[in-house]
């Protein structure tokens, strides 16, 4: 099962009263209730789990507190929770967590947010970042206001069978059960239980049997209490049987379990200030910690996340897959970031949403993108195919070949992102701070320089250092590999008006003060950190076979190659290229507990994984970092936190760093 699940998402369906209020046409059933929809969630779901009290007793720690909801409709129950935050408890961060298999299109979101003239504030900024309609977990957050939205769309069960997290409070708002079987079946109850934190609570508008009697069999004590306005009854709970079940996922695969929470302190030490560590650090700043970056070099984004101009982007797959699922949450998470970590002011000085052209610059990538067209339908909104014809005018260059348009793609600057998330006051950043060694004693990590300097401490540590993390001895092993990437300047003319990014072997975007950056050479058995002629060469070759006109118009053939300037940077990957992200696990006790998996890859060892106390990495993004390193960000945030998770359970696994010695055991190559 993918992040998505394998249902095709349908939008809502749905017909409007005189008043302004939506009906549901797949349910027959109304999305609020005509008299006070507001009056009524407040009763039911705020009021009946008891969130204003609960919030204020968080306010004071700047805790933070999970809502899961089986239903978001047309967000309504959100936004009143949200604002009751605000009015109670606004040092508390909220997570909220939902499910729709329907979701409503934008433009019926915003006209039934509309009918609530008193929730303007918050609908215009759900509105402002409500997801690309595409199957799956996506997480929304809202940074300034810190309030995280992790929405699921598609089936409950496929979304809440596939999750991590625990919830505090639950809204149980699906369509009426008579109308809407699934969204109360014993199934979704048990997968509520299981996800549920100690002293969690419950409340629905319905009282029918089948729901009282599933709670309580789900371990939930169950009250019958008086309903809204006209209705007899409602339900409301609180658990009372904390489930020890873990999920399928985790079930078959034990050392893939979750790791004991560590950093009472809430403090973390990174190592490493490229876009993988920084996002680290500010994802796990914005809930709270306090983070020290640190940063051999003399500056931040020194390494490979230095170039001048890097591309927001996804190359999705005509198959479904667990790569294509990670890449496209990963784009559309990155995608929503920009705005509100570099703003809107700042666009086209160190970030442009322009879009991103996959031209089908060859027999074998027009076949590709077919396939894709058939097999993997996407919302215009995500990507759309091109003729020629519309290629040239979205790039403003005459083009030969028509492609696929991703109209979220951008250009960034990474250096301008990483600082961008370094400037949250929670985090401080040390460079020329080198560790040459990590060692443990008594319960915390030393980070020890060449001189043998104990320079920093802390329960949590976060390895985001690349490929120089087999510097230690904790991940020395790990299958990392460098591969040398080398970019090419052209001096631009400000008269040709690309205004896309270009992609097919290489790519180039539009010019940055006048100049255009040209990438990225693939070389693995190279450390010459030096430009080299033959590098340039190649680059100016790879858009000239992508954009024959437009190289013309550059005069690529009147450069002297051995005057360009450009940057070479080593981009460091795994063996899947899909980067490892999570706990590092103790590698002598992996290596002693699955032992058995070289004789016989089907045994079910149920042992769970050891794991080193505190010691994270996120590493291995390859040439996707601006694609990848946020979200990973927020799933070390996840780990170490204990809080919601942003991807799917499967996800999680795949990206995980003790899945190629599991492997290596399988294929006894350990």
């Amino acid at each position: 099962m993918t992040d998505s699940g394998s249902e095709r998402l349908s939008t809502a369906n749905l017909t409007w009263s005189d008043e302004g209020t939506p009906f549901s046409r797949q349910f027959s059933d109304i999305y609020f209730s005509r008299e006070n929809g507001i009056r009524e969630t407040d009763y039911v779901f705020l009021e009946h789990n008891q969130l204003a009290h609960r919030l204020k007793k968080l306010d004071c720690e700047s805790g933070d507190f999970t809502i899961g909801e089986t239903g978001f409709g047309t967000g309504l129950n959100f936004l009143c929770a949200w604002q009751l935050r605000d009015q109670v408890a606004p040092n508390c961060y909220l997570n909220f967590v939902s499910v729709e298999k329907y979701p409503l299109a934008k433009d019926d979101l915003s006209k039934a947010l509309g009918f609530w003239p008193e929730l303007s504030d918050y609908a215009d900024l759900l509105i402002a970042r409500y997801p690309i309609l595409t199957p799956g977990w996506h997480r929304i957050r809202f940074l300034q206001q810190r309030v995280d939205l992790t929405l699921f769309l598609g089936d409950a069960l496929n979304g809440y069978s596939n999750f991590q997290g625990k919830i505090d409070a639950w809204f149980l708002d699906g369509f009426a059960p008579a109308k809407n079987q699934p969204m109360w079946s014993p199934l979704l109850f048990n997968e509520i239980n299981r996800l549920s934190a100690t002293g969690a609570s419950f409340s629905t508008f319905t009282a029918a049997a089948q729901v009282r009697e599933g709670m309580k069999k789900a371990g939930f004590k169950v009250e019958r209490v008086k309903g809204f306005a006209n209705k007899r009854h409602m339900l409301r709970g609180d658990l009372i049987e904390p489930s020890q079940q873990l999920s399928d996922y985790s079930a078959s695969a034990p050392w893939f379990n979750l790791p004991k929470q560590t950093g009472k302190t809430r403090t973390a030490i990174v190592i490493g200030a490229g876009m993988a560590g920084t996002s680290a650090a500010h994802s796990l700043a914005s809930r709270g910690w306090q983070v020290t970056l640190l940063e051999q070099s003399n500056k931040i984004a020194d390494g490979a996340s230095g170039n001048r101009q890097g591309i927001l982007y996804c190359k999705l797959s005509s198959e479904r897959s667990i790569q294509s699922d990670f890449y496209q949450a990963g784009y559309l998470y990155t995608s929503q970031q920009l705005p509100q970590l570099l703003g809107t002011d700042q666009e086209k000085i160190y970030w442009q949403k322009c879009g991103v052209l996959q031209l089908a610059y060859n027999s074998q990538e027009t076949e590709r993108q077919s396939r894709f067209i058939v097999y993997n339908p996407q919302p215009e909104t995500l990507v759309y195919p091109v003729s020629p014809q519309q290629a040239s005018t979205i790039a403003g260059v005459e083009l030969d070949e028509g492609g696929l348009f991703y109209p979220e793609g951008a250009w960034v600057t990474p250096a301008a992102l990483c600082q961008a998330q370094t400037a949250h006051p929670n985090v401080t950043v040390r460079c020329g701070s080198g560790i040459a060694r990590i060692e443990r004693a008594r319960e915390i990590w030393k980070l020890v320089d060449r001189k043998d300097n104990v320079i920093a401490e802390s329960e949590v540590v976060i390895i985001a250092n690349a490929h120089d993390a087999l510097r230690f001895e904790q991940t020395k092993f790990l299958p990392f590999k460098a591969i040398r990437g080398q970019t090419t300047e052209v001096p631009g003319k400000k008269q040709i008006p690309l205004k896309t990014v270009l992609c097919g072997k290489g790519y180039i975007g539009p010019a940055i003060d006048g100049d255009h950056h040209i990438g990225a050479t693939f070389n693995l058995r190279c450390n010459d950190n030096e430009c080299r002629p033959k590098d340039h060469r190649t680059n100016l070759d790879e858009i000239t076979e992508l954009a024959p006109e437009l190289a013309k118009k550059l005069a690529f053939e009147q450069l002297d190659i051995e005057k360009l300037s450009g940057r070479v940077g080593f981009r460091c990957a795994s063996p899947d290229y899909l980067p490892l992200v999570g706990p590092v696990p103790d590698y002598a006790a992996f290596m002693q507990d699955y032992a058995p998996l070289r004789k016989d890859a089907s045994q079910k060892l149920m042992i769970p994984a050891r794991y080193l106390p505190g010691l994270y990495i996120t590493a291995g993004h390859g040439s996707k970092g601006l694609t990848s390193c946020p979200l990973a960000g927020e799933l070390l945030a996840a780990y170490i936190s204990q809080s919601v998770f942003p991807v799917a359970t499967n996800l999680t696994h795949a990206l995980h760093p003790g899945r190629f010695i599991i492997r290596d055991l399988i294929r006894n190559k350990r």
